[in-house]
């Protein structure tokens, strides 16, 4: 999860040097993170299926040694196009994700465990974010971006078959669980994996806005340097690290799953709020804005994918869960460029907050109306 989304991670953690680098307008650079996540999205549907098809080991390793060499592509990339052809490549393994590892937790993890773990899983998006923003900067000023770069794309080739390590096959889970077992008896609830996919292009379009630029508007607006920026960033994503594991726990032991991405989406919208405040109350204010997007524009990933693994028959989770990321990577694709070419066309960060903070009141909207659905 850490290997399959990590240019978003690039492309913000070192956005101003992209923009010097390659000569780039904010639009520009949140366009080569957003064809990213088109490609993820559009692919998500197919690489779901395919997951169901040959099965979520082989699907994780392929996914990861294509993430592997993409990012070597970026370190490589000499212009502005060869940068795009990478981004493209990284869409594949950016939409591939989380259909293959939410299909490896319905194949492998027993139910009482499927919560913790997908916590976990999802956490590694926000490990990501740790590692890009505590790491980036300061190998990027040593030994130059692009060596900082490949020095990962090294990492996740070796990473990246770890997965042959598990078994090739495993014995189907013998359970008295009557939830599960109900699940598993139902038909495909096409409409309500749906509106989870919805609520995931409203939440995905205003976090990747806020993600996207936070650095960017730390340094440029704030006034904090590109080291402590950094870290701002870092602390979304450890601190999401820790959400993302607690909500899945939660999500499974205490508060039904689509409840809880109500909630956390209204936590969402109170990133926006601070941001908004930022310039008159002060730079301190981006330490809690880093705290609660943890929870409110991260966690709810981990929960989302729960709500699949627990409520889709195994046999389909591939494809519910490629359903719910052409919403959520559809979000990331929209989000960052409009949000890039409204702060150019205002010179102000202050309308993207605003709508920011609409798209999370809304999907919170979305998230009960699905809650409804499903039962």
């Amino acid at each position: 999860m850490v290997s399959t989304a990590y240019l978003i991670f690039i492309v913000s953690v070192l956005a101003s040097t992209f923009i010097e680098e390659f000569n780039l307008s904010r639009f520009e650079l949140g366009l080569i993170g957003s064809l990213n996540t088109a490609v993820g999205a559009i692919t998500a549907p197919a690489t779901g299926r395919l997951t169901d098809r040959i099965g979520p080991r082989l699907s994780s390793v392929t996914a990861q040694l294509i993430a592997a060499f993409g990012l070597a592509l970026v370190a490589l990339s000499q212009s502005v196009i060869m940068l795009i052809i990478a981004a493209c490549i990284l869409g594949l393994p950016q939409g591939w994700g989380n259909p293959t590892t939410n299909a490896l937790i319905a194949e492998r993890v027993e139910p009482g465990r499927r919560g913790t773990i997908t916590g976990i899983k999802q956490s590694g998006v926000t490990l990501g974010v740790f590692l890009a923003g505590l790491t980036l900067p300061s190998l990027a000023e040593a030994l130059g971006w692009r060596w900082a770069v490949g020095l990962y794309a090294a990492a996740f080739a070796v990473i990246g078959l770890v997965p042959l390590l598990l078994p090739a096959h495993v014995a189907p889970f013998t359970t008295t669980d009557a939830t599960t077992a109900d699940v598993e008896s139902k038909p495909y609830n096409q409409r309500a994996v749906w509106l989870i996919a919805l609520y995931a292009f409203l939440m995905g379009t205003s976090g990747g806005a806020i993600s996207r630029f936070l650095a960017l508007f730390a340094e440029e607006e704030a006034g904090l340097s590109k080291s402590t920026a950094g870290l701002v960033v870092a602390l979304t994503g450890i601190g999401g690290m820790a959400a993302r594991i607690g909500a899945g726990k939660l999500a499974e032991k205490r508060v039904a799953p689509l409840k809880l991405l109500s909630i956390l989406a209204l936590i969402g919208t109170t990133v926006s709020m601070l941001l908004m405040l930022t310039l008159e109350g002060g730079a301190w204010l981006l330490w809690p804005v880093a705290a609660l997007f943890a929870i409110g524009h991260t966690a709810w990933n981990a929960v989302a994918m729960l709500a699949i693994i627990l409520g889709v028959p195994k046999a389909h989770a591939g494809r519910a869960s490629g359903a719910v990321m052409v919403g959520f990577l559809g979000g990331l694709a929209v989000g960052a460029p409009l949000a890039g070419l409204t702060i150019d066309a205002t010179d102000s960060y202050q309308p993207v907050w605003v709508a920011t903070l609409v798209l999370a009141a809304v999907a919170a909207m979305v998230a009960e109306f699905a809650r409804r659905t499903a039962t």
